[in-house]
């Protein structure tokens, strides 16, 4: 889909959106289930945390995200921002020190 309108987008497609953006290379890495809570808890997250995380990867990889609605602009009268346009607004938050 195009870059002008809202469209639904994966994780490596928000990694190409944010190194286009941030002029420097972004990659995801696909781990296991197992594999991204371990990550999880040794970053520091609870348990309950982690699961939720796990829970919300496992319902985006089953293609529940993959639905783009007409609610936001219902809600805000207004249409809804891309990805892209997220990206730009919060590209300070992505900088390396």
């Amino acid at each position: 889909m195009g870059q002008d309108v809202p469209y639904a987008v994966d994780a490596p497609g928000q990694a190409a959106v944010l190194a286009d953006v941030l002029g420097r290379p972004v990659t995801t890495r696909d781990l296991t289930p197992d594999g991204t809570r371990e990550l999880l808890l040794a970053r520091g997250l609870e348990e309950a945390q982690a699961d939720g995380m796990l829970a919300g990867t496992a319902f985006a990889r089953a293609g529940g995200n993959a639905v783009v609605t007409e609610d936001v602009p219902e809600l805000l009268g207004r249409a809804a921002g891309t990805y892209r346009e997220w990206a730009v607004a919060h590209r300070r938050a992505f900088e390396v020190e």
